[in-house]
């Protein structure tokens, strides 16, 4: 590496553990700094921050100027949700006024203590996204104390959708699995109709992902002829996600990633999905 490139690290966080690597390739990736931790009711973010402020990161040998720390959470600890601008919406402001009453309506306390980020759009729906602040703080603070840039912050979903967004179906859905964590996107016409971040009870089977898909049908009803066209997108790093080329009746592809890095292996399961979640910030 010249040393006028930047060194990219990658840190992936889950309710369950936390792991940092070095190296933007899955199979020469770097184990830096693992940990895992037993999430105490209702304080499962608490005792994440509380994890991250004793993480220790090997130092890398890199004759890089500066380094930049990637960071990907589970979608369990994000908020994300489909935001209609109002009409005539004519900026960001109004944009952002829009966001934080629908997450006022969606979860029932106000946004002032999540940091709200989106695709802010003016005339078309667009996903937004709540981070705690409290957790954004504590990768300031991380990358802080090593001397790092903090490059980016992103939930897995928006790590998966930006991987390649023109392979995101137009009508459909994009399914996003690390480890027991499944998020559903909708989208019809080339917009994001809705969103859901599920914690699975265990690894679903074939059937379990076409009933839930039936369901998902039946939350946001579509004329008839809509369901004709509609497609499915897997992708992530969850030993589950199906390979078939249908299921529930739609046209299905998956694309997983980095789920049998090699580095990996040797892993403590409960690391594996924080080291995989990492992996999904090297390619952007």
């Amino acid at each position: 590496m010249s040393r006028f490139q930047a060194e990219r690290l990658l840190l992936g966080c889950t309710a369950e553990s936390a792991v940092v690597l070095a190296g933007d390739e899955a199979a020469a990736c770097q184990v830096l700094a693992q940990m895992s931790f037993d999430p105490q009711p209702q304080a499962a973010l608490t005792t994440l921050c509380a994890a991250l402020s004793e993480l220790k990161p090997t130092p890398t040998a890199s004759v890089a100027r500066r380094t930049e720390l990637h960071v990907t959470v589970d979608d369990g600890l994000t908020r994300s949700f489909v935001v209609t601008p109002p009409s005539g919406a004519r900026g960001l402001h109004e944009l952002r006024a829009a966001a934080a009453a629908r997450f006022a309506m969606l979860y029932g306390e106000p946004a002032e203590h999540w940091l709200l980020a989106a695709d802010w759009q003016a005339s078309t729906p667009f996903i937004a996204c709540a981070l705690p602040q409290q957790l954004c703080k504590e990768f300031d603070r991380l990358a802080r104390t090593n001397r790092w840039q903090l490059g980016s912050v992103c939930p897995a979903l928006v790590r998966s959708w930006n991987e390649d967004p023109l392979a995101v179906p137009g009508d459909g859905w994009l399914i996003v699995g690390f480890g027991l964590t499944l998020t559903l996107a909708h989208t019809g016409n080339a917009q994001p109709i809705a969103l859901r971040s599920l914690r699975l009870p265990a690894a679903p089977g074939l059937a379990d992902l076409a009933t839930l898909l039936e369901q998902e049908r039946l939350r946001t009803p579509l004329p008839a002829a809509a369901h004709g066209g509609q497609r499915l997108l897997w992708t992530g790093a969850a030993d589950w996600l199906p390979e078939t080329a249908s299921v529930a009746g739609l046209a299905s592809r998956t694309v997983a990633c980095g789920r049998h890095a090699s580095p990996l292996r040797n892993l403590p399961e409960a690391c594996r999905v924080a080291a995989q979640l990492a992996l999904a910030g090297a390619r952007q």
